[in-house]
């Protein structure tokens, strides 16, 4: 198997999604737009703690992979894929066999997710695989102008494996501009948050830092991040409207991973707020 199990988690979907509808799985695998699913690794169950993710080998024991939708031409796909007999209910995930034991569905509404939305101050995200982000030369000239020369700026990106939370809620942002029915307006939060509106207030265990290999025998790796990381919303600029739409993202983004890699099972997040306000930035 790769390095990380994700990446064979994706290419079950790809294969699940071909087996149903090929032209609709070549799309996906060969479109450069914003994929609408995401996919975790393989998560091995461990007793009280529940799930954790699996980054290379498999245990044996009771498995789970999470498939997000994020349109109703894949819903439909699934279903149908079910109805017809889950490809006879053992898969291949890279090469080991697995059989599949139980399915279920959750339905997630945006209008909901909003609604149920709290005026957080401070917040912690576990990233608990491998996160990293992407910034373009646009970006970084918008956010350092002054101090980068555009000449230099060649390659089309650059990769941050850091908890940035401009590149975070950006990379979520896009996803529920892309896939919502319902209207935040992004384009004041994302100003908002450019002059510091949130702001990183520890990660008192640390971060590590890794690299995964897509392929073991191709050079196509990733270096992404681990950890968890608390955040403040900084108290001379807080927003109630603001504060709402950082729940609201963070919500979705536990269905959606963020970052690059996330149709790879990167960037998989837990998010919780915390108590008090006692860690806020002045």
């Amino acid at each position: 198997m790769q390095s990380f199990s994700g990446y064979a988690v994706r290419g079950l979907f790809y294969n699940i999604v071909g087996s149903v509808d090929r032209e609709y799985a070549s799309l996906l695998h060969d479109s450069r737009m914003l994929a609408p699913f995401s996919v975790s690794p393989v998560c091995r169950f461990s007793g009280e703690s529940g799930f954790h993710p699996c980054f290379d080998k498999l245990s044996k024991g009771l498995l789970r992979v999470n498939f997000t939708l994020l349109d109703g031409r894949l819903t439909d796909i699934l279903m149908k894929f079910i109805q017809e007999g889950l490809g006879g209910g053992e898969f291949n995930i890279g090469k080991d066999k697995v059989t599949l034991h139980a399915i279920s569905f959750q339905q997630i509404s945006y209008e909901r997710l909003f609604k149920d939305s709290s005026e957080v101050r401070s917040f912690k995200v576990n990233f608990l695989t491998p996160t990293y982000f992407r910034q373009t030369p646009r970006d970084m000239l918008k956010r350092y102008g002054k101090r980068l020369d555009k000449s230099l700026t060649v390659s089309p990106y650059r990769f941050i494996p850091l908890p940035d939370p401009v590149l975070l809620f950006k990379s979520v942002a896009r996803l529920w501009r892309k896939f919502s029915n319902i209207n935040l307006d992004l384009q004041d939060f994302m100003k908002w948050l450019e002059i510091g509106g949130v702001a990183v207030s520890g990660f008192p265990n640390g971060i590590k830092t890794y690299i995964v290999h897509e392929h073991p025998t191709t050079k196509k790796w990733s270096v992404g991040f681990t950890g968890t990381v608390h955040f403040s919303i900084v108290k001379d600029i807080y927003s109630p409207e603001k504060a709402k739409i950082v729940d609201t993202l963070l919500k979705f983004a536990e269905y959606t991973n963020v970052g690059g890699g996330r149709t790879a099972g990167l960037g998989l997040i837990k998010y919780s707020v915390k108590n008090g306000d006692e860690s806020n930035i002045a």
